[in-house]
């Protein structure tokens, strides 16, 4: 049984060699070429020096090069951390810098964002474009081309054990500056495997690759879908903008099994044309990373009625830790449905604000969780590693580790849980993970603000619209584009607030905090 990630094509291939691994537009590679070409990045990297567990960047849309370059970086031994091409130059620069990043392996079109902020990159010294041989994308710095990674010969891969570390997916922090989650080997198998059964995926799936290479959804698009052999078809740049069209390819490329956050399937079932459309292909359908609709589910579990629905939770520090299947008729879903029951890789308990155990169902208790799903912690800061990780005081003579998610559940009658909401001011948005903390630090940056308050709307499509309130001698009517530009600077664009209020001064509570329900009160009322 393969304990390593990149073991996984290698079994497939071994298993169907010609069975087609990754699908898109005019294009395939089978589980044999693509050992081939991530044995020859592999190669590559290994001429570049590169040493066991470095970290290496990995820019790029989602291609079928761009998954090579990912497997050809586990198979040196090495760890691949994601890059948002399209997140702001201070971020990425933030992350290569955090990471001591010294190769990318890129896309031409991952490689536009380094000639666009080369500033950003500094430390970076060679670049492998998996899919062009033009030098003059990275010029400056040693590129390796698609045309010389085709000259390598294939290596075996660098021996590794299943505690080295994989990937690194780095999320909102709480202080302005996104923190690295660190995911060894050991710890993003339990999920695969788990996964792969829970959906009973076979040879014979086509599975969605929606999410983002740098969002934990990734996990089972990519390394479930090839454990079991099946074919992976990335969604293309862009198609996520436009509903219907995510809907059409949806249906033209036959998906059996579907992986996205709730918002992106509110948007398709909004479509005046959404019930005329049929999805006979479509097996398994799984949502996971903020709250469904339930008007928008109720939709979806009508037309799709032979259609398996599950809402899978967790945070990218475990992945999925709890699974739910829909089993309530259409015409009878009239609220959010639960979180469901534990995965068989995590072990999860409750505790109230004194960290004592919770036991009453019906008491609110923050979700903790513990067991081989649980993160190695995060990537050079082990002050905020300990505040969310920690050894269990239950079990003092294992090496059993616990994380905190912040979320607060109760548990109903047939034991499934209930997500209630957030013990601190982290949301969810778009699926996102968002820490409010780090938009405000982003706004604080500008010297003109005295003060600033980032307030989430409940949205029933998106999750949360966020409505930035600031307070500046400069100015009492609109928020200059000064001000919006530079938080643009420092986050990405699903961070960027939706609404940006200008005011003299921030209401406050009796203890003199901002007084937050005033303003989301504002905020409702504006809406």
């Amino acid at each position: 049984m393969p304990a390593l990630l990149h073991e996984l094509i290698v079994t497939s291939a071994a298993n169907s060699p010609d069975k087609v691994a990754i699908a898109e537009k005019g294009a395939s590679i089978t589980y044999r070429e693509l050992v081939d070409r991530a044995g020859r990045v592999e190669t590559v990297l290994a001429s570049l020096g590169v040493s066991h567990g470095d970290r290496i960047g990995l820019l790029a849309h989602k291609n079928i090069e761009c998954y090579t370059g990912l497997y050809g970086i586990l198979m040196a031994g090495c760890a691949y951390v994601p890059l948002d091409r399209r997140a702001p130059g201070k971020r990425l620069g933030y992350i290569v810098d955090d990471c001591d990043i010294r190769i990318l392996v890129c896309t031409a079109k991952g490689a536009k964002t380094l000639q666009k902020d080369p500033e950003s990159f500094k430390s970076v010294e060679h670049v492998v474009l998996v899919d062009s041989d033009d030098k003059s994308l990275a010029a400056g710095r040693n590129v390796i081309t698609a045309a010389e990674i085709d000259a390598a010969e294939p290596a075996v891969s660098d021996h590794c054990v299943d505690t080295d570390l994989a990937y690194i997916l780095y999320t909102s922090g709480s202080t302005g500056a996104p923190k690295g989650v660190m995911i060894s080997h050991a710890v993003s198998m339990s999920f695969v495997r788990w996964a792969a059964e829970e959906t009973d995926l076979s040879p014979d799936d086509r599975v969605s690759g929606h999410a983002p290479l740098y969002f934990d959804l990734s996990v089972f698009d990519v390394f479930s879908t090839h454990k079991m052999g099946a074919t992976l078809y990335p969604v293309p740049d862009g198609a996520s903008t436009f509903p219907s069209r995510l809907t059409d390819w949806m249906i033209n490329n036959e998906i059996s099994v579907w992986y996205s956050v709730p918002s992106i399937l509110s948007m398709m079932a909004k479509q005046p044309t959404f019930e005329e459309r049929e999805f006979p292909h479509l097996r398994v359908l799984l949502f996971a990373g903020e709250v469904f609709p339930a008007k928008y589910l109720k939709v979806w579990v009508a037309h799709c009625p032979d259609t398996i629905f599950k809402n899978w939770y967790g945070p990218t520090e475990t992945n999925v830790i709890t699974s739910y299947t829909v089993d309530i008729p259409a015409d009878q879903i009239n609220k959010p449905v639960p979180i469901g029951k534990a995965t068989r890789n995590a072990a999860l308990f409750r505790i109230d604000k004194d960290g004592n155990r919770v036991t009453d169902n019906d008491v609110s208790g923050e979700l903790l969780a513990r067991g081989p799903c649980v993160a190695i912690g995060y990537w050079g800061d082990e002050e905020k590693t300990r505040s969310r990780f920690f050894d269990n005081k239950e079990q003092p003579w294992l090496r059993d580790r616990v994380y905190r998610t912040g979320d607060l559940v109760t548990i109903d009658g047939n034991g499934d849980i209930i997500f209630q909401g957030r013990a601190d001011h982290q949301i969810k948005s778009r699926g996102y993970r968002i820490e409010l903390g780090e938009i405000e630090a982003a706004l604080y940056r500008d010297q003109s603000i005295q003060e600033a308050a980032v307030i989430p709307v409940p949205d029933d499509v998106i999750g949360n619209r966020l409505w930035a309130f600031v307070a500046s001698p400069e100015f009492s009517d609109d928020v200059p584009n000064t001000v919006i530009d530079n938080v643009k600077r420092f986050v990405p664009p699903y961070m960027v607030p939706d609404h940006f209020v200008a005011m003299e001064v921030l209401p406050k509570t009796s203890n003199g905090k901002i007084d937050r329900q005033k303003l989301l009160g504002k905020a409702e009322s504006e809406s």
